[in-house]
């Protein structure tokens, strides 16, 4: 594996960036990342409340960050240099992503890297690479795949992530969701986490999965609850208005959760 370094200023911070300089992948999420600032939010109103809010809350103890499809790290490093006083979980299920997931996160001590999915209950998954370079692997139930085409992988929910002992004393801040498709398990469940975090960041994947209906279940859970949406490029923005705008008036109650399929 052909590796170039790229040299990093973030928030007047001084780092390098590890990616494979045959990775069209790699190429296309440091463009996103660092030179578009897809993950910059302080233009918005919602963003300079988030910010506002940031800053409070992690005089007390570490802001949250959940990065589910981590990839290599880009977003990992572009947060936790953004973000003073912040607690980094990553997940990322492929190997090769992995590894320079760790080597672009080693210097910094606050943070969790798994290896794996992030799905609505713990439990192992499938891991599939439908060819779509080093940023498109799916993941799947793995009675769905065939025996000698499995890559078995540990799944994690949101709720054992919030209970792991490193993420006791942390505030919750940001989920960003970028998981090819998964995010109809992700959702497809107890979806409470969800009003615990201020920003929610997701990109949803019905124009890369057409007619599978990959957003239904997001869309249910996200009725539930009382979300500004502001859209930039592939992703949507979900500012929580109950946590950082209580005062705009009586929030609605989140609807009871619906029971996983099969259930009453």
């Amino acid at each position: 594996m052909k590796l170039s370094v790229l040299k990093l200023s973030i928030s007047n911070k001084k780092s390098e960036f590890a990616y494979r300089a045959d990775s069209i992948s790699d190429k296309g999420v440091i463009s996103q990342i660092f030179k578009n600032q897809n993950y910059n939010i302080v233009g918005w109103t919602q963003g300079k409340k988030l910010w506002e809010y940031h800053v409070e809350q992690s005089k007390k103890r570490p802001s949250l960050i959940v990065d589910a499809g981590a990839n290599i790290g880009a977003s990992v490093v572009y947060f936790l240099n953004m973000f003073d006083n912040s607690f980094v979980f990553s997940i990322e299920p492929e190997k090769e992503n992995g590894r320079l997931l760790e080597t672009n996160t080693a210097s910094y001590p606050n943070k969790i890297n798994f290896h794996g999915a992030i799905s609505d209950c713990d439990g192992d998954l499938a891991l599939v690479d439908p060819g779509l370079s080093d940023w498109g692997f799916r993941t799947a139930s793995v009675e769905e795949i065939p025996p000698e085409k499995r890559i078995i992988v540990p799944g994690i929910s949101p709720q054992t992530i919030l209970s792991h002992p490193k993420v006791a004393h942390t505030t919750p801040l940001i989920f960003k969701v970028d998981i090819e498709g998964g995010e109809s398990r992700l959702f497809d469940g107890d979806t409470s986490w969800m009003n615990k975090f201020p920003l929610i960041i997701i990109e949803l994947h019905d124009w890369l999965l057409p007619f599978s209906g990959s957003s239904r279940s997001f869309l249910r859970a996200v009725a539930r609850y009382d979300f500004d949406f502001v859209y930039r490029g592939e992703n949507i923005f979900l500012f929580n208005r109950s946590i950082l705008a209580p005062e705009t008036g009586a929030q609605r109650k989140p609807k009871k959760e619906r029971g996983r399929k099969g259930s009453s």
